[in-house]
């Protein structure tokens, strides 16, 4: 139980040093500051995209990749095992970057409702602008929330793909997958999956096609799971 403790202690922690300290306190909310004062000071028009995610997206992305690799050591020091460490982080993961993204669209809410209020025409950039036509918050919470799931899940499982074979292997059937798909992709044997997908109505299944998303990040992480639960102490070495 002691161990448990300091292991869930531990993750939450570095999560909320790592996606709340730096992501919110240090980057987005100065980020949300900067475009208010730039739009009150220069009013700015159709043609500026304002950004406060982008920050957001890369730091869940580098914490799925390092997160783990960093806390490893200590939770093995403070008595954890690694079955409890991959439970508590993708659990409290999962729980942060949920958090983070209800976060950043309060800002963004608060960022589009003053330029609303200002009659600036800045438009906000997310994600949600090529499934919704219109901002809904609700809306694109969800999109950011699945957004946000499949960059926390899909590294992870690319990493421990990596920890389990090494980095040789890793890089021979990524090269292999890459040129299989450039021979379907200019042989044109993918010509009729890209004709049907860009025929999509995204308005009417976008909001499907993005909890899909979501899903293959989830599912991302339960994979990794077997995959880690009985590797070994140490990654495979760029020789193996």
């Amino acid at each position: 139980m002691n161990s448990l403790y300091g292991t869930i202690r531990l993750v939450s922690e570095d999560v909320l040093y790592f996606l709340g300290r730096l992501v919110l306190v240090y980057i987005t909310i100065p980020l949300t500051l900067f475009w208010l004062l730039s739009g009150y000071v220069f009013e700015i028009g159709d043609e500026v995209v304002a950004s406060i995610s982008g920050p957001a997206y890369f730091f869940i992305i580098l914490f799925s990749l390092i997160g783990y690799k960093m806390l490893y050591p200590i939770a093995m020091g403070l008595g954890s095992t690694r079955v409890q460490l991959l439970r508590v982080y993708s659990i409290v993961g999962v729980i942060a970057v949920v958090i983070t993204i209800i976060c950043l669209n309060v800002l963004q809410f608060i960022l589009k409702t003053v330029y609303l209020e200002w009659d600036i025409g800045a438009n906000i950039f997310h994600p949600g602008v090529v499934i919704l036509p219109e901002y809904h918050f609700f809306g694109y919470l969800w999109i950011d929330i699945m957004f946000g799931l499949f960059l926390f899940g899909v590294p992870f499982l690319l990493y421990s793909i990596n920890f389990r074979i090494g980095m040789r292997k890793s890089t021979i059937i990524l090269m292999v997958l890459l040129l299989v798909g450039m021979f379907l992709y200019y042989g044109g044997y993918l010509d009729s999956s890209i004709e049907w997908f860009s025929g999509l109505d995204l308005e009417e299944l976008g909001m499907t096609l993005i909890s899909l998303v979501g899903l293959c990040g989830v599912g991302s992480l339960l994979l990794s799971y077997p995959i880690m639960r009985n590797a070994p102490l140490k990654p495979k070495t760029r020789k193996e």
